[in-house]
């Protein structure tokens, strides 16, 4: 990402600053085109540099004359990717942990298995009970 700071109509010349990270921006680090108007002797100043997200960094440009400073902080927040990426890697890493801690469980306490099996299946289930009724037979016995 590239960050412009300008400054117009300036006289003399401003000095233009970036800080970041508790620093000062080197010169080779920022792009600065400086014009000057031929008809007013004021000055135009334009400097770029690029910057990665997630950073806070601030433009300072200063008059010598005035012996002010005007800044502007601007804070980069970090990409929707990175965020993306930790939900990925919690995804990752929540699961096996989980598998871990059941595997290590399981070589630690064989006998546990087996009293979970038991707790599992601790009541079997009772029979059903017969509720067909067997068909009565009658005996047709005709009447002489």
């Amino acid at each position: 990402m590239t960050l412009v700071c300008t400054t117009h109509g300036g006289f003399p010349e401003h000095q233009v600053t970036w800080r970041t990270h508790n620093r000062t921006l080197e010169r080779h680090e920022a792009v600065t085109k400086t014009t000057q108007d031929p008809g007013t002797g004021t000055y135009n100043i334009s400097s770029r540099v690029n910057v990665t997200e997630g950073q806070n960094i601030t433009c300072s440009i200063y008059n010598p004359i005035l012996n002010e400073t005007q800044s502007n902080f601007i804070v980069i927040p970090a990409s929707k990717e990175e965020n993306h990426l930790l939900k990925w890697i919690l995804a990752a890493v929540c699961p096996l942990v989980v598998l871990l801690t059941a595997v290590v469980l399981c070589v630690k306490y064989p006998n546990l298995r087996k009293s979970w099996r038991k707790m599992i299946h601790c009541c079997p289930e009772p029979e059903p009970e017969n509720t067909a009724q067997e068909p009565e037979i009658a005996e047709l016995n005709p009447q002489q």
